[in-house]
């Protein structure tokens, strides 16, 4: 197979959030309840150090700017944490965001905020919001090793695998075609799938991103055979 490559893109799912009740400096901070919710396996642990979070910004800021952001704090702060831009689905409207993850503590988060704002990143005022599901998409990178014809495995992130799929799709669609393939699987069935595109410089692949801790290379074939079939039944 080819060598491993870097490239950037989207990635696009739905998660049930709520607001956070810890200290966030008066800014809108939203957590992913579950942060893959298709996937019933037993090693994502209830746990007390945050998951995925959601910092909701006051405007839409370039994807550059919030980077350079990013790169500005990272160069001072100590603690280890994840950043990227996107986009979630609030107030029946998509509002920007910064996702963050890979933080050790919820204290982390009044800090993080007051450096983005000092780094000229503004949030939206807190507010207590219940649990809602919400689309949300993600710009990021990706570093991918191909495994198969049309199928990738990330390198940072082990269980994720890619699955080319030949056109864009909308997201109800998505949704539809997943239900679909897991109930008729009889076995290779406990997984969580998003939608997504990587750009290349040679083109532009359509996705869909698998999570399973224990899913191999022939499952990841078998699954992807059964979007392409779903997937030709739109045409």
């Amino acid at each position: 197979m080819s060598k491993r490559f870097n490239t950037v893109g989207t990635i696009t799912k739905k998660e049930t959030l709520v607001s956070i009740e810890h200290d966030t400096d008066k800014a809108l901070v939203l957590e992913t309840l579950r942060p893959y919710p298709g996937y019933h396996g037993t090693t994502i642990p209830d746990q007390l150090n945050p998951r995925s979070l959601f910092l909701v910004t006051n405007k839409k800021y370039t994807g550059e700017r919030m980077i350079r952001a990013t790169m500005a704090i990272k160069k001072g702060y100590e603690l280890p944490f994840d950043a990227a831009p996107g986009q979630i689905s609030l107030f029946n409207e998509l509002t920007p965001c910064i996702r963050i993850k890979d933080m050790k503590q919820y204290g982390q988060i009044d800090e993080l905020v007051k450096l983005y704002r000092a780094n000229g990143i503004g949030f939206m005022k807190d507010k207590k919001i219940p649990s809602f599901s919400g689309l949300i998409s993600i710009r990021k990178y990706f570093s991918l090793q191909p495994v198969e014809d049309k199928i990738y495995h990330d390198l940072e992130m082990p269980p994720m695998a890619y699955l080319e799929i030949p056109a864009l799709i909308s997201w109800d669609e998505f949704e539809g075609i997943t239900k679909t393939i897991k109930q008729n699987m009889k076995v290779h069935n406990n997984f969580d799938a998003a939608l997504g595109v990587l750009f290349t410089p040679a083109e532009i692949i359509d996705i869909v991103r698998i999570y399973d801790e224990d899913i191999d290379v022939e499952e990841e074939k078998l699954i992807r055979e059964k979007y392409l079939e779903e997937i030709a039944r739109l045409q």
